[in-house]
């Protein structure tokens, strides 16, 4: 029988075809000096070339080396959990699968841990004794960022970014739940959840050939842009929030679960969906289809049940009779989730106070550069305010209102209030979620961790459509259901709607006020410009600043057209 393995490494990968192979088995052939048991993770990152069918040739060459996928392209930060999941041993490492670090360094690593009470091991660019053949550019770089991290954290290291690293698995055991930076930031947020948690971190020297021959590497200036974002949000968490000290439930069993999914006409992204849901790695779930038309499907965990032409919160209710789980997850047709989706959201469940959960919808890499711009839209604190939780990955919180692309909930509960029960659409979910709340004085939360990719509309028509519809049933509902509606945040965009249509004719009254309404003009699509720059490509900025400013226009005037509705089209 073969050990048990000591050593993990866990290797993630991001189109490395052209080396993986050789690489995997020059790692292999190295760890075996170390004379210890170990296994290698490769963790293919949604990969475009031919990096998963490289990888798993050279698996079928040594059991020892393990190969799983993300099917799509999730961040640095993703792949390493995908791939803990994956490991045995008592001890993980890191290491880059392009072998800029050569895995001979590993021997050092664990060297260092045995022979000095420390829990985490890290290589270091800084450390005096390393040798590196690095660009400039990332070198000045390195060196700006260790000195932000410093100020920030206090951190005692002086560097956090070199791909190679060794942890003792009772530290990721701890610190991995917490972790909600799935790029090029995770590993400031690991360690300094390490750190946190009283856990003793330890540097060694590298030996480091940089092989790309780029003056800074893959790293693009959005991503240095997104990795200050992204460390800010870290210290905010840690420093105001106290979010890493709260208490995570664990699952002492996986309650059924069945997945709703109520479409129109059978289409590519239900495909997409169903494909995605199927890859789930949570142990007990069904899928129930409501289609207006019957189709096949060959998975048995997917049930299709034909509805005609129907209302989605009419097709969502006939779970009720449906469903065997005891928790309903609601699911658009145009999303799918990633693999352990229905894991971390179930797990809320464990508080009987928690009747509903929901989960960010993130809008997909591999959509459109106009679609990808509607998503910027919507996540952006312009038009998202305090909802771009719901766009982005945020902090659990507990919510009163939350959409059905990605929702969960008792099933008890969902009979008890007789389903969504409305002709409202869209709106079925606030005034469900109303009823939560409201009626049965119930908690709804939101788990970061629950995340789905939606497909978003593209930027103009199809985005300010779902716009209009959006604010004309929010305006409406203001008077149908204050306790959800009546919030500042849903006024403001009719206030600059108003603003910006009226103002200019008061200006030619009072010159002053001409003076200060160009100003108050040329303030906001400075804002809107600088709300859109993050992404740094040309037309992304352009269609992100405009659609912001169209996105206020649109959704004020149809918002206060809701207000003046005496009744909905689905009313009448």
């Amino acid at each position: 029988m073969e050990n048990k393995p000591f050593l993990s490494v866990i290797m993630p990968a991001f189109n490395e075809g052209d080396g993986i192979h050789d690489n995997l088995i020059e790692t292999l052939s190295t760890l075996e000096s170390l004379n210890v048991p170990f296994e290698i993770i490769l963790v293919d990152d949604g990969s475009s070339d031919d990096t998963l069918k490289e990888a798993r040739r050279a698996a079928s060459q040594d059991s020892r080396i393990k190969v799983t996928s993300n099917h799509h392209n999730l961040g640095k930060g993703w792949a390493l959990k995908t791939g803990f999941k994956r490991t045995s041993g008592e001890v993980v490492a890191f290491l880059d699968a392009d072998l800029d670090i050569h895995p001979s360094q590993v021997g050092l690593l664990l060297e260092r841990l045995r022979s000095v009470p420390v829990d985490v091991v890290i290589g270091s660019k800084f450390h005096p004794e390393s040798k590196l053949s690095y660009p400039a550019g990332r070198r000045f770089f390195s060196f700006c960022y260790y000195l932000f991290i410093k100020l920030l954290f206090g951190l005692p290291l002086k560097d956090t970014q070199t791909g190679i690293k060794l942890y003792r698995r009772s530290v990721l055991e701890k610190v991995f739940p917490h972790v909600l930076v799935k790029k090029f930031a995770f590993d400031i947020e690991l360690l300094t959840l390490a750190h946190h948690n009283g856990f003793k971190i330890a540097e060694v020297p590298v030996i480091l050939q940089f092989k790309r021959g780029l003056r800074w590497g893959r790293i693009r200036l959005e991503d240095i842009v997104h990795i200050f974002i992204d460390t800010l949000a870290i210290y905010y968490r840690l420093r105001i929030l106290n979010y890493y000290d709260r208490k995570l439930p664990t699952l002492d069993r996986y309650p059924r679960v069945s997945i709703v999914i109520a479409v129109g006409p059978y289409n590519d992204n239900l495909v997409e969906s169903l494909e995605a849901c199927l890859r789930l790695d949570y142990p007990d779930f069904e899928v129930l289809v409501f289609p207006d038309e019957p189709f096949n499907w060959p998975d048995p965990r997917v049930r299709v049940i034909p509805t005609g032409k129907e209302m989605p919160s009419h097709k969502r209710d006939r779970a009720i009779g449906e469903a065997t789980g005891e928790i309903i997850a609601f699911l658009d047709d145009d999303a799918y989730p990633i693999a352990d989706w229905l894991t971390n959201a179930v797990r809320a469940f464990h508080w009987p106070e928690v009747a509903s959960v929901g989960g960010p919808a993130l809008t997909p890499p591999s959509d459109s550069l106009r679609q990808q711009a509607s998503g910027d839209i919507y996540a952006s604190p312009l038009v998202g305010g305090p909802y771009t939780y719901r766009y982005l990955q945020g902090r659990y919180r507990e919510v009163e209102d939350y959409p059905t692309c990605n929702l969960l909930v008792r099933r008890d509960v969902f009979e008890r209030l007789g389903g969504f029960d409305t002709e409202y659409w869209p709106g079925e979910d606030t005034f469900f979620c109303l009823k939560i709340v409201r009626d049965l004085k119930l908690k709804i939360v939101y788990e970061p961790d629950a995340i789905v990719y939606h497909h978003r509309r593209e930027v103009y028509r199809g985005h300010l459509a779902q716009i209009k519809s959006y604010a004309l049933h929010r305006g409406y509902f203001v008077k149908k259901f204050p306790e959800t509606s009546l919030r500042p945040a849903y006024f403001l965009p009719s206030v600059l709607a108003l603003g910006l249509s009226l103002g200019w004719v008061f200006s030619f009254l009072w010159a002053p006020l001409a003076a200060l309404y160009l100003a108050g003009l040329a303030a906001y699509l400075a804002a809107a410009l600088l709300a859109a720059s993050v992404s740094m490509h040309p037309m992304r900025i352009w269609y992100v600043s405009s659609g912001i400013v169209l996105s206020h226009l649109t959704y004020g005037l149809y918002f206060i057209r809701g207000l003046l509705a005496s009744r909905l089209r689905e009313e009448r």
